[in-house]
């Protein structure tokens, strides 16, 4: 059967059609190179915005394009769930038991506590909330196929772990009983370049000015607490300078002994940041064949789960056995218990699933890397 759709015109013959409705419109009567040459020279940037807005409405009107690729997209994610059921389960509930336990120790009463005591307790709670949203943040991007975000989403976690760490080791050394109270502290630190970075660019922004009652009240903060604390308190470990000289994470790693984890974090970063490592790691072997990754895999989900459980774990067991100067108490000890033993299990499932992928692709002749 013979197609008798009409062919559709190329960019460049509507590009040609446009400079001789512009040079008609003109008025001018002869057209050599010259003339012509100028006028799609001076036609080009017209011609691309009004292009440019047709294919865009044609684009956003396309229901088509948009069914074909829903489908597709849903149809790899409920495979990716089927698959990973188990896997996907242990982790919600990993996550879910953590909540809970965060949620029992921010009910009670920290009135009897010291301020050393009080701040070590409000920032032990915030930061296992915090992790709590992240770990959550981690399964999403992992049942929707994307385990390199989810891994610069363990990033964080890791961070919150290392200072919880760092805080729970603090409570009860009376050289450093205040560590908590100056991370808490240190918010205006960060808040203050923030605050006069944007003012800085604004108007390139388009963007209205902070108001300067607001900026003042900053600056006074600020100087209250490099007055109280001394200039170290600047840097952006300024507020772990007293605890640990080495002021960097690196150094608060080392400090709480999770230097070990080092490596993750380090392939964590790569998801962070635009370097050419970042890059490399972004490609797999799928069967024979080497493939940049542009969209969505089944494989490689077990290192940002796996990372982003221990995380969890570490700022749940510092607050049950820190937050409260009676420590953990026997509900506390069999909640960290079982907390252990449901985030491997979790782990193991997930690294499970992909041993059984990677013997599946083996079945096929290809080989995965990882």
């Amino acid at each position: 059967m013979r197609n008798f759709r009409k062919k559709t015109a190329s960019v460049e013959e509507k590009f040609a059609k446009y400079v001789m409705d512009v040079l008609q419109k003109s008025g001018v009567e002869e057209v050599d190179e010259q003339v012509l040459e100028k006028a799609a020279t001076g036609s080009v940037e017209s011609f691309a915005e009004k292009m440019g807005l047709q294919v865009a409405e044609h684009v956003l009107r396309d229901r088509r394009t948009y069914r074909v690729n829903h489908k597709l997209d849903e149809g790899f994610n409920k495979r990716l769930r089927r698959r990973y059921d188990a896997a996907f389960k242990a982790f919600t509930i990993s996550t879910a038991c953590a909540r809970e336990a965060g949620e029992s120790i921010a009910l009670k009463s920290s009135k009897s506590l010291s301020a050393d005591g009080t701040a070590a307790f409000e920032a032990l709670v915030r930061i296992h909330a915090k992790s709590c949203r992240v770990a959550g943040e981690v399964l999403a991007l992992l049942k929707n196929g994307f385990p390199e975000g989810a891994l610069a989403r363990c990033r964080t976690l890791h961070e919150m772990a290392v200072v919880a760490g760092a805080i729970g080791d603090s409570v009860d050394d009376v050289d450093n009983s205040d560590l908590a109270a100056r991370y808490l502290d240190h918010e205006v630190v960060t808040q203050r370049r923030s605050a006069l970075q944007y003012q800085k660019d604004h108007r390139f922004l388009g963007m209205e000015p902070l108001d300067q009652n607001f900026l003042d009240l900053i600056e006074r903060r600020y100087n209250a607490a490099i007055s109280k604390y001394g200039k170290d308190f600047k840097g952006e470990y300024g507020w772990a300078k007293k605890y640990c000289p080495n002021d960097n994470l690196r150094g608060l790693e080392e400090k709480v002994q999770m230097g070990h984890m080092r490596g993750y974090y380090q392939m964590a970063s790569n998801e962070v940041h635009s370097g050419a490592r970042g890059l490399s790691l972004n490609s797999s072997e799928f069967r024979g064949e080497l493939l940049m990754r542009v969209g969505k895999t089944n494989v490689g989900l077990e290192v940002p789960a796996s990372m982003a459980l221990n995380s969890l774990y570490q700022t749940t067991v510092m607050l049950l056995i820190k937050g409260l100067p009676q420590g953990a108490d026997l509900t506390s000890l069999v909640t960290m218990k079982a907390l252990d033993e449901v985030r491997g299990r979790a782990a193991q499932l997930f690294l499970d699933v992909s041993l059984a992928i990677e013997r599946d692709e083996e079945r096929f002749g290809g080989k995965r890397n990882s």
